[in-house]
């Protein structure tokens, strides 16, 4: 997430009054579990946005726009300098697509997070990586001419129309304008293939095609370790990253196979192993998904973030990872702090932080057709006291007005700000108990959403099939329609809570429009 300072928004709930302050904003946390390691067999990755406790976020609809005579994209809003091609010269118009974003009155970037577009190419963006001071005194960033992440989604979404062309589009814009300030981490995907596209240094970057038999937790550092970068149907390498590396003497060879790999991407520019800020994350998502607490993590010679779960995952597990306070822990009798190093930080590095201002996972079923096989699970707020709804994103014309309202300060009509005010009431003023009871609620809101997304896909297929023409708006009734129940259902929870009883019932009522 971003390095530099945002303007932010604290809310007072229980005052009810909001106060203007200038904090340091956090990190975020990525995840991915391959296909052949979920239940259902669909490709799961997202991640938490870290970026403080009252920061409205906002989903919408970026329309299709022509693309103008001078072939240039533009940050339209003005908060940023970077202008490059349209390198996709096949397309007339924009790609419309999705985008959960800041709020435009914050005034410091489009920052777009997560989004998918009509071709189903989704783009999760960014978790911030570190690279070492060695590495950017071999290849420093650029300025405020280079793309960054204010950028990513929006100029990938707007004209790729696969996850690979969206890698090279990235890289090339790289390659002719460099970055603007920091090491980031993106996911790029359709519904064939998923990429991870690390951004290492002001020219230098290394993509790897994320494999099927594997899980991972992606913390903010670099991550990705040995590449051959022969094997270009898995790997998407800048030109230099050798020999920029060897001239900064930052070099560091392939742990393994090293006559076959030729880098260790991540020592090489990131320049050191796992510190606690991250190593806990690691440490925790592999303990939720196998049930085993890998306390080498903390080792400085630990490098592979690649593991595999002892159980086929599913979404309701994802959405417990992202919302995770290490309950998983203390429900087993473990204290996380006993195995961390004398060097760790004071303070444990938790996912499901209070600073987490969105949360998705993006759900990629290969065997549905493209227009429906991505689904976006969007949470406006920390997935620790709030739900992810789902959204069929290649679709959508329009969304909920509670999910697109710009609010930069409390108000009781936007989404974001009322699944926030529960998640704020809940860290101040409630008790274990309750805390624990709402995330059971929550918990089991979204099986019931899993549940019933079997028969809305069967019911969407059928109009993908009968009435393809209806299919779009279906989809966005139908996703306005969730939205607004689930708001309305938050803020039931809400009232309950404070009034110190909690919800014993989440009947969920919403129809498809057939």
């Amino acid at each position: 997430m971003r390095k530099h300072r945002k303007q932010m928004m604290s809310l007072l709930t229980v005052l009810g009054l909001s106060v203007l302050i200038r904090i340091p904003v956090g990190a975020c946390t990525s995840y991915y579990v391959g296909s052949d390691l979920t239940a259902d067999g669909s490709v799961m990755f997202g991640r938490t946005e870290d970026i403080g406790s009252s920061y409205d976020k906002v989903f919408q609809v970026i329309e299709s726009k022509e693309i103008p005579e001078d072939g240039m994209w533009i940050d339209e809003k003005g908060y940023t300098d970077f202008t490059a091609p349209y390198y996709n010269t096949s397309i007339t118009r924009t790609y419309s697509y999705t985008a959960c974003r800041d709020a435009a009155d914050y005034g410091d970037g489009l920052f777009g997070e997560v989004g998918i577009n009509e071709m189903g190419v989704a783009v999760s963006a960014t978790t911030t990586a570190e690279n070492s001071e060695e590495a950017q005194a071999a290849d420093p960033f650029t300025g405020s001419s280079g793309i960054s992440e204010e950028n990513y989604l929006d100029y990938i979404l707007c004209q790729a129309s696969t996850a690979k062309q969206g890698v090279e589009i990235l890289a090339q814009a790289i390659d002719d304008y460099g970055v603007w300030y920091s090491a980031d981490g993106v996911f790029i995907s359709d519904n064939t293939e998923v990429w991870y596209f690390e951004i290492l240094s002001g020219h230098q970057y290394c993509a790897i095609r994320m494999p099927d038999d594997k899980a991972a937790l992606i913390p903010n550092c670099l991550v990705i370790g040995d590449v051959d970068l022969d094997d270009t149907e898995n790997v998407i390498a800048s030109e230099g990253i050798v020999t920029v590396a060897k001239e900064g003497g930052i070099y560091v060879a392939a742990l393994e196979n090293p006559d076959v790999n030729d880098i260790n991407v991540k020592l090489t520019y990131g320049g050191e192993g796992y510190d606690s800020y991250d190593a806990d994350r690691i440490r925790a998502a592999q303990y939720i998904l196998t049930g085993e607490d890998n306390t080498d993590i903390y080792t400085e010679d630990y490098q592979d973030i690649f593991f595999v779960p002892s159980q086929k995952v599913t979404i309701e597990d994802l959405y417990q990872l992202a919302g995770s306070q290490y309950e998983e822990y203390t429900e087993a009798g473990i204290d996380f702090s006993d195995a961390r190093s004398a060097t760790a930080s004071s303070e444990i590095r938790y996912i499901g932080t209070a600073s987490s201002a969105e949360c998705h996972i993006i759900q990629i079923r290969k065997d549905m057709p493209t227009e429906l096989a991505t689904i976006e699970w969007l949470s406006l707020s920390s997935a620790a006291y709030a739900p992810m709804v789902p959204f069929y994103g290649a679709l959508l014309k329009d969304v909920a007005d509670s999910y697109k309202e710009e609010a930069p300060e409390y108000t009781d009509t936007s989404a974001y700000w009322t699944y926030q005010k529960l998640g704020e009431y809940l860290r101040s003023d409630a008790d274990d108990a309750m805390k624990e009871a709402v995330k059971e609620f929550y918990q089991g809101y979204m099986s019931k959403m899993v549940e019933d997304q079997a028969s809305v896909d069967e019911q969407l297929l059928a109009v993908y099939e009968d009435a393809p023409a209806s299919l779009s708006q279906t989809a966005t009734e139908l996703g306005i329609s969730i939205a607004e129940q689930t708001v309305a259902l938050a803020q039931n929870l809400y009232e309950e809570v404070i009034s110190g009883a909690v919800l014993n019932s989440y009947d969920i009522t919403y129809q498809p429009f057939f």
